[in-house]
């Protein structure tokens, strides 16, 4: 047994003082007080009664003291398996991401549906999130929080950034520095676009030198169905148009796949290609696989509080000194009436 506030027991040292002030008549009845048996009476209480009282108020006291300190008992150890991964999810807003190719309404709304998914299913890592068109920008740093982090990935639209375009370098390089804390197990990036680097100011591949040098992985996924998809747009009007070729054909941007796949490869990550919202999930969820490193066991025990027993004790020590004082009363008024 052990005590988690041992300080309460150097209280116990002063009980003999108290026992040591009780026997000197002025200060008799204020510490450690007997029960009066006799009110005014001259005759005494039998001498083991008073010493049985004094016996248990001592105990009680000590007992009471005792609990106090905390008492613990030896309880159980509990093993808990930690995992220490910061992921920095980074997304394509750019406004081919508005391509219906993918369900329920497009590809950002699959990607958005793919990684609440993702978030749950990380509670043990760090996560944030960038997001990135013409320029890149922070929507959540790293949190282990995925409630926050789900609700920011609801709030991202086409217009987080305000400028259109694809700066795949710059959302590399933006989360590279939310990454700079190198106290995690692993460092990762989980970056997802469907079209090539037209915007920002870093290049990607000069992007994926810095992840190299600094030991950050970064998985690229490439999503959007084979020879493109065309880009939904509202007129003047009101009305559903798509974006055309100044020819009048249909504008089907192009994807930059041989990037995001160096990119992926220079630094020790891996390549994803979706075409539809299932290869998607499935990317991310072979992701989630690959990073899910353990840290070793972290083992603590969780100790048994034995304070209450004690408490109880303490009580049923003084309910006793009551029942032998009431007892003793009782028996020393009878013999007074019949004396």
């Amino acid at each position: 047994m052990t005590f988690a506030q041992p300080a309460w027991l150097l209280a116990l040292a002063l009980i003999p003082l108290l026992l040591w002030l009780q026997r000197r008549p002025k200060y008799q009845g204020i510490p450690l007080s007997t029960f009066r048996l006799l009110e005014g009476d001259a005759r005494k209480a039998p001498r083991w009664i008073g010493l049985a009282q004094r016996g248990l108020q001592i105990l009680a006291l000590a007992v009471m003291v005792c609990a106090l300190a905390r008492p613990q008992g030896a309880g159980t150890w509990i093993e808990q398996k930690r995992f220490g991964i910061d992921i920095m999810l980074a997304l394509d807003i750019s406004g081919s991401m508005r391509a219906e190719d993918f369900q329920p309404a497009n590809r950002l709304e699959a990607a958005k549906r793919v990684l609440k998914e993702f978030v749950a299913k990380n509670a043990e890592n760090r996560l944030g999130l960038v997001v990135f068109a013409g320029r890149s920008l922070t929507m959540c740093p790293l949190t282990t929080d995925t409630q926050v982090v789900s609700q920011v990935v609801d709030r991202v639209g086409f217009d987080s950034v305000g400028i259109d375009g694809t700066a795949i370098g710059d959302g590399i390089g933006n989360s590279l520095y939310r990454l700079e804390d190198r106290s995690a197990k692993s460092r990762v990036i989980v970056l997802l676009s469907d079209g090539a680097n037209n915007s920002g100011y870093l290049q990607p591949m000069a992007a994926a030198s810095m992840a190299r040098a600094r030991g950050v992985k970064i998985y690229t996924i490439a999503v959007g169905s084979a020879g493109g998809a065309p880009i939904p747009l509202v007129d003047t009007f009101g009305r559903k148009v798509y974006v055309r070729n100044r020819d009048g054909t249909l504008y089907l941007p192009k994807m930059d796949e041989p990037t995001l796949q160096s990119i992926a490869q220079q630094t020790g990550g891996r390549f994803f290609r979706a075409t539809d919202t299932r290869s998607l999930s499935e990317a991310y969820a072979e992701i989630a696989k690959l990073e899910r490193s353990e840290i070793p066991v972290e083992r603590h025990r969780v100790p048994t509080e034995l304070f209450g027993g004690f408490v109880a004790a303490a009580l049923g020590l003084v309910g006793l000194q009551i029942l032998l004082a009431a007892g003793a009363g009782s028996v020393l008024k009878g013999s007074v009436r019949h004396g």
